[in-house]
C-alpha cells in the first residue's frame, strides 16, 4: 500500500530566534494572557512584513509593482522543482515555481535571476535571507525578478529536502497592499515509498 508523500515544512518558525535579514529588528514574541491569569493564552507578534520566511511582492522595490493582495491565488500553490543552485543553468525546462538551495547570503547572481525570467518562472524561492547578496546596496536580483513581476521568497529551509519535482504550498499573510509578508510554506515531494 502506498503511503501518502512525505510533507515538508520549509517555515522557520516565529519566536525571537527566527532568521532574519541581518540589522533588521528581531521578531518579538510577548505573552499578553496566561491560563492562570486570564484563563485563557495569548501572545502578541512584533514582526516586519519581510521577517523569518517570507514573500516578497514586487511592490516591495517596485514603484508601480503589485502589492501582495493583488497576486494571483493560484501563484502560491501548484507543481514545482527544487534544484541546487549549480544545476540552475543546465534545466531544460523549469515550472512556474522554482525553489533554489546553495543561495545563503551570497544572493542570485544577475545572470541566474534573468534566467528565472527569461523561463516564465512566476515564482522564486531561496534558502537565504534574499535573492540579493547581504549587504548589497543595488538589488539587482530582487529588481529584475520584482520589475518582472515575480514573486519571491526568502530564508526558506531547504537543507534535507530532496531536489526535484513536487507541489508547493505557500500562503503569505494577507496584507492588504502589502509589500511582502511572512508566510507557511510546504514541501510535497511526491515520493513514495
Amino acid at each position: 500500500m502506498d503511503r501518502p508523500a512525505p510533507l515538508y515544512d520549509l517555515t522557520h518558525p516565529l519566536s525571537p530566534h527566527t532568521p532574519v535579514y541581518p540589522g533588521d529588528r528581531p521578531v518579538g514574541v510577548r505573552l499578553v494572557a496566561s491560563l492562570e491569569s486570564e484563563g485563557y493564552r495569548a501572545r502578541r507578534l512584533d514582526l516586519g512584513t519581510h521577517s523569518g520566511t517570507h514573500v516578497d511582492a514586487p511592490a516591495h522595490l517596485m514603484p508601480e509593482g503589485t502589492p501582495l493582495d493583488r497576486l494571483p491565488l493560484d501563484l502560491w500553490v501548484g507543481p514545482a522543482v527544487l534544484a541546487d543552485r549549480e544545476e540552475l543553468g543546465t534545466a531544460a525546462h523549469l515550472p512556474s515555481r522554482v525553489l533554489v538551495r546553495g543561495v545563503g547570503e551570497g544572493g542570485l547572481s544577475s545572470e541566474e535571476a534573468r534566467l528565472l525570467v527569461a523561463a516564465g518562472v512566476r515564482l522564486v524561492g531561496v534558502d537565504g535571507p534574499s535573492v540579493d547578496r547581504v549587504g548589497a546596496a543595488e538589488l539587482v536580483a530582487h529588481r529584475i525578478l520584482l520589475g518582472a513581476g515575480l514573486a519571491v521568497v526568502e530564508n526558506l529551509r531547504l537543507q534535507g529536502v530532496p531536489s526535484g519535482p513536487g507541489t508547493l504550498y505557500c500562503l503569505p499573510l494577507a496584507v492588504a497592499g502589502g509589500d511582502g509578508a511572512p508566510a507557511r510554506v510546504l514541501w510535497d515531494s511526491g515520493e513514495r515509498s
